[in-house]
C-alpha cells in the first residue's frame, strides 16, 4: 500500500495532484479517515494503461492489527473506520475480521465489499 505522498513519488505528479485524481476516480485509491491509499499492482496498471478495476486478488482472512499493517495505519484507526462502516469487515471488537481481497478490491476502486455477517471463504474452505 502506498501514501498519497508515496503514490506522488512514484507517478513523479504533486500530492495534490494525486489525491485530485483518485477523487475524480481517474486514480484507484480510497480515503480512508483523512488519508489516501494506493494498492501498488491497481495504480501501476492504471499508469500502464491497463484495466485496474479486473485485478485478481488472492483471498485470506485478516485481523485488525495484519489490516494496519497492509494500510500502514494504526489498530485503532482500522477499528474506528470499521466501526464507521468505511472497511470491510465481520464480527465485532476483539473479533472482528477483515477479507484481504475485499480490501484490495476497494483500494483498486472496484467497491466490491462483503456483507459484513458473512464470513470470507478461505483456502481450507475451497479445498
Amino acid at each position: 500500500m502506498l501514501t498519497s505522498e508515496m503514490a506522488a513519488d512514484r507517478l513523479a505528479l504533486n500530492v495534490r495532484t494525486v489525491t485530485k485524481r483518485a477523487r475524480s476516480g481517474e486514480l484507484p485509491g480510497i480515503k480512508l479517515g483523512g488519508d489516501w491509499r494506493f494498492g501498488t499492482a491497481a495504480l501501476d496498471a492504471a499508469v500502464q494503461g491497463r484495466a485496474w478495476r479486473d485485478l485478481p486478488f488472492d483471498d485470506e482472512v485478516l485481523t485488525t492489527k495484519e489490516v494496519a499493517a497492509l494500510l500502514g495505519i494504526g489498530p485503532d484507526k482500522v477499528g474506528r473506520l470499521a466501526r464507521r462502516g468505511e472497511l470491510p469487515h465481520w464480527g465485532d471488537g476483539r473479533c472482528r475480521r477483515f477479507s484481504r481481497a475485499a480490501i484490495l478490491r476497494m483500494l483498486s476502486g472496484t467497491g466490491s465489499v462483503p456483507d459484513r455477517e458473512t464470513p470470507v471463504p478461505t483456502k481450507e474452505d475451497s479445498e
